[in-house]
């Protein structure tokens, strides 16, 4: 995990693609990983110099973070496929009101977006963050 400070950001369109080029450099952060719990600390970027404070979570809170994640995954699966199922079969019949149609719809739709977001999180969970959700003025965390 290291720590990347933007230095620029550059948003083109060609067509109908959308690309970004983001020109940045990175720095260690030099933070040992606790034995229980998580230690906060205030790291200085390499490159502007400026404090940015982060969490760092030991092995085992990390552990019960992804384990969190991967259940997340599993509960928005298995609220997406039957509603799904539900909605296809709704739509083999053809020409029944739509009020049937809202439950399944809501159940595949709030699924989704939980299994996506577990999904998500689960792969992106290494025990390092930064304390604002949203990133901090202009840096990021880097995980490749």
């Amino acid at each position: 995990m290291r720590l990347a400070c933007i230095h620029g950001e550059r948003h083109r369109e060609h067509a109908s693609v959308f690309t970004t080029t983001v020109r940045y450099s990175l720095s260690d952060i030099p933070v040992p990983r606790p034995a229980t719990g998580l230690v906060e600390a205030v790291v200085a970027c390499g490159s502007c110099e400026s404090r940015l404070p982060v969490r760092v979570f030991s092995p085992a809170t990390r552990r019960r973070w992804k384990l969190a994640w991967s259940g997340m995954f599993v509960v928005g699966a298995l609220i997406a496929t039957p509603s799904t199922i539900r909605l296809l079969a709704l739509d083999a019949l053809g020409g029944s009101p739509p009020q049937p149609y809202v439950l399944p719809l809501l159940a595949t739709v709030f699924g989704l977006g939980t299994a996506v977001m577990g999904a998500r999180f689960f792969v992106t969970e290494d025990g390092v963050r930064l304390t604002s959700f949203w990133g901090a003025a202009g840096h990021r965390l880097r995980r490749w």
